[in-house]
């Protein structure tokens, strides 16, 4: 009996010191937590007692906390990207309605000749046109950013959607003494992918080409562990920084004087990324190399 009670005894004593260093980690917990809330501390909070049954809630309020300073970092991101594409957006149209709004002026408050009149009217047309273009890709650029539905997925012949693009700037090209040269490994390449936005990535890619080089363009399909399009034409800019520009907005000097909106590469890899792809480019021997790659696993690819 006596050693029963001694055993019941030891057992409170265990007990009643248990729950006093309980006590102490919960406000010890509890005051780190203030301290985070108050100080925006990037601090994770720990143990001061190292009781098994509280690691596993410390675990899970730092998983919380990391979660959430990341979530807390993106939008900051995301804020400072926004800002940034407002001031772009603020400048690159004002300059072409700016431009228009002088020939107008020029039109009605100057002495000028009726040929005169119709050559600034033409002017005037290409800065409308030059407005409407940005506008449009503005638009494209922000239904992309604030969609974040996954793209419906078909199975299709990847080289025949590439051909139908190539056709459409076909006589843009011939016109200028230009080819587009197509070659493929496989003469039947089947993928589960979505055609409206491979079509916009080719497109954007092809004309990209056109109005920044002067060559030929080569556009290069190859089929085995990975599926590679690849598109390479001549660097008339050596300047150009191959790992800005994806970025949106991303122009050089003389891109922007030609009516480069610095949005169709940030476009076309938007594009790519949102069906599981990657894209990158490389400068070669005076040319650039802009290579689309799909994981054939992820896209469940059936060369035939």
């Amino acid at each position: 009996m006596i050693v029963l009670i001694f055993i019941l005894s030891f057992i409170i004593i265990g007990l009643l010191a248990y729950l006093v260093l309980l006590n102490k980690e919960l406000k010890s917990l509890s005051k780190q937590v203030d301290n985070l809330i108050n100080m925006n501390s990037n601090h994770l909070i720990y143990s001061e007692y190292n009781l098994k049954n509280v690691a596993p809630i410390i675990i899970k309020i730092n998983h919380l906390i990391k979660k959430s300073k990341n979530i807390e970092l993106n939008y900051n991101n995301k804020n400072k990207s926004l800002m940034k594409m407002m001031t772009n957006i603020s400048h690159d149209l004002r300059t072409p309605l700016t431009s228009a709004l002088g020939y107008i002026d020029m039109i009605l408050y100057s002495n000028i000749s009726k040929e005169e009149q119709i050559k600034e009217l033409k002017i005037i047309e290409e800065r409308l046109k030059r407005l409407e273009e940005l506008i449009n890709s503005f638009f494209e650029f922000s239904k992309i950013i604030s969609n974040n539905k996954d793209p419906e997925l078909e199975k299709m012949n990847l080289n025949t959607i590439l051909e139908n693009c190539i056709i459409n700037y076909y006589e843009d090209y011939k016109n200028h003494k230009r080819q587009i040269l197509f070659n493929y490994n496989q003469n039947k390449i089947m993928l589960y992918s979505n055609k409206e936005i491979l079509v916009r990535i080719f497109d954007n890619l092809i004309a990209n080409a056109y109005k920044h080089s002067t060559g030929d363009l080569e556009i290069n399909i190859t089929a085995n562990d990975t599926i590679k399009i690849t598109f390479i034409n001549s660097l008339d800019y050596n300047d150009l920084d191959i790992h800005k520009m994806f970025d949106e907005f991303y122009t050089i000097d003389i891109s922007r004087t030609k009516g480069n909106t610095g949005l169709g590469l940030a476009i076309a890899k938007e594009f790519t990324e949102s069906l599981g792809g990657k894209i990158y480019a490389n400068k070669k021997k005076g040319l650039l190399e802009i290579t689309m790659e799909f994981n054939q696993l992820l896209n469940k690819l059936e060369i035939i």
